[in-house]
């Protein structure tokens, strides 16, 4: 087959640029795209190619196919509404089934583990993450790439006499999710647990005295500015301080709540280990020395998801929906929450599987990153069978090429995979004035923009500023938080970005698609979230 998938005619689209993502992980994704998704929906994906320079992945499919993939679903829910809520509900228990499984993979000792058996554990978590996507794709499918559904949801609402000036505002309103999110419900449990400090006179002195200490004695004399690795990493090391110190209940809070959440922070390559309690208690030393209301936020955010969740009811009253107009915005908004929860039960699977990736790499004699990027079967065959192309897997970690058809896959490296990367080269791109994309969140803003891409970019954000990325990610929720608004270049309205600017009640303009090849770090802008339109105003 190979290069036969070529031939079509059909241009290929970016779907995602991912800039820390390894074959381990995608491999279960991308192939699925090909074969496993029609089984709910009908219809795969026809093509798929990956792009891997290092951890850096750029993914295609063809425009046109994905459009109709977009469209397929689409009428599947016009036919049968019920069945976006059944993807909502079966979202949720693959989650827990392959958590589930999660749980149970061998953390330790695994060196006492047969080839067989690392094998097995291998190839069953493939499998059910595997059968996960065959639910958890369907919201991103439909929306994310040509925004198949939320076209057809606005063309709806203008047949309901929904006026173009306030459509957006309208459609945002009926999305908004009538539960929390995993997101939601994490903040709100560190706002507790900083609210029980901030209560208790000893235990407020105690961390506002360790922040004013590390600020006074170290931050201040040397310059050091907060989300720099270097402030954050010498703050963490003073935990010590206050550990013995810390109320009994209070640390126990602490820690419940570090292993509830803890793997959530990484995402996927794990290359430098999990996160530690410290971290967190960092984060309480840095809130609480802050004079940050905890109360008054926890407060706030209650307020806010009910007046949105009333704010919706009117609406639908209003506008008269009818009742599966009603089940396909119910089901839209759920969208929302089911995609935090998956991703908090993938990035936890993913977590749990690294000692063995680990074990794989000693017995193999490879390093974990060329075990990251083996075909399972490859892994399946070097386990037990020996087989093993050692100086192949040292190009692939490098630069490398991976093409998926119906039953088919395949790795390219050397001169095939630059000739499949010349495919998808984007033009560059000139003069453009101005972005389009769809409403986040509605809003306005003007202000700098700054380009931020994951930790090592938080330093530059200021207050106020124009927060612009590929697709946000839980790890810069720290500059989300400081945006007067946010661009992305990807995702549509069940985005990371979508979901916690609404959270935060910050103007977002998702989907531009060019946004990071356009705009620089201190761009002018104006964005109209209202509008979905982004306007430079001075490079």
């Amino acid at each position: 087959m190979g290069f036969d998938i070529l031939k079509d005619k059909d241009p290929w689209m970016l779907a995602e640029e991912i800039r820390e993502m390894d074959l381990f992980f995608s491999q279960i994704w991308l192939s699925h795209f090909a074969n496993e998704f029609e089984k709910y929906t009908n219809k795969p994906f026809k093509k798929v190619l990956a792009i891997f320079k290092g951890y850096h992945l750029w993914f295609y499919f063809g425009d046109k196919d994905s459009f109709e993939v977009g469209e397929n679903i689409v009428k599947k829910f016009l036919r049968n509404p019920e069945f976006a809520i059944k993807v909502n509900k079966e979202i949720i228990s693959e989650s827990d089934r392959l958590r589930k499984f999660a749980e149970k993979i061998p953390q330790y000792n695994l060196h006492k583990l047969g080839n067989k058996r690392l094998w097995e554990i291998y190839k069953t978590q493939d499998q059910i993450h595997t059968e996960y996507y065959e639910w958890g794709w369907i919201p991103v499918g439909v929306d994310m790439f040509h925004n198949n559904l939320t076209d057809t949801l606005k063309k709806k609402l203008r047949e309901q006499g929904v006026k173009e000036g306030s459509l957006n505002e309208c459609f945002v309103i009926l999305t908004q999710p009538t539960k929390k999110s995993l997101i939601q419900q994490e903040q709100e449990e560190f706002l507790e647990i900083a609210n029980t400090i901030q209560k208790n006179k000893n235990q407020k002195k105690l961390f506002k005295d360790l922040y004013k200490l590390f600020e006074e004695k170290e931050a201040m004399p040397f310059g050091l500015a907060t989300h720099t690795p270097e402030y954050e990493e010498r703050l963490e090391k003073k935990m010590d301080l206050i550990k013995d110190k810390i109320n009994h209940k209070i640390y126990k809070k602490v820690q419940n709540y570090y292993n509830k959440y803890f793997y959530a922070i990484n995402m996927w390559l794990w290359e430098d280990g999990a996160v530690s309690l410290d971290y967190y208690l960092k984060e309480l030393v840095k809130f609480v020395g802050r004079d940050s209301d905890a109360e008054k936020l926890l407060k706030e955010k209650r307020k806010e998801l009910k007046e949105g969740v009333d704010k919706r009811t009117r609406l639908i009253k209003k506008l008269k929906l009818s009742k599966d107009l009603k089940i396909l915005f119910d089901a839209f908004g759920g969208f929302m929450v089911t995609k935090i929860y998956r991703r908090y039960a993938q990035l936890f699977a993913v977590y749990q599987m690294q000692p063995v990736i680990e074990e794989i790499a000693k017995r193999l004699d490879l390093s974990k990153k060329q075990v990251k990027f083996m075909l399972t079967k490859e892994v399946g065959d070097a386990l037990t069978k020996g087989k093993i192309n050692r100086k192949e897997l040292k190009e692939r970690t490098e630069f490398c090429a991976y093409l998926v058809g119906k039953n088919y896959e395949e790795i390219f490296t050397g001169e095939k995979a630059r000739r499949l990367a010349k495919l998808v080269e984007r033009d560059k791109l000139i003069n453009v004035k101005e972005l389009k994309g769809q409403t986040g969140c509605i809003g306005k803003a003007k202000g700098i923009v700054k380009i931020i891409h994951g930790l090592s970019d938080m330093p530059k954000m200021n207050k106020g500023d124009i927060l612009v990325s590929i697709a946000t990610n839980p790890d810069i929720v720290p500059a989300m938080k400081k945006a007067g608004a946010i661009i992305t270049e990807q995702g549509g309205v069940t985005s990371h970005a979508a979901i916690v600017s609404r959270e935060l009640n910050i103007p977002c303009v998702i989907g531009t698609k060019i946004a990071t090849k356009v705009l620089k770090d201190g761009d002018l802008v104006e964005v109209d979230a209202i509008k979905g339109i982004v306007k430079i105003l001075k490079k």
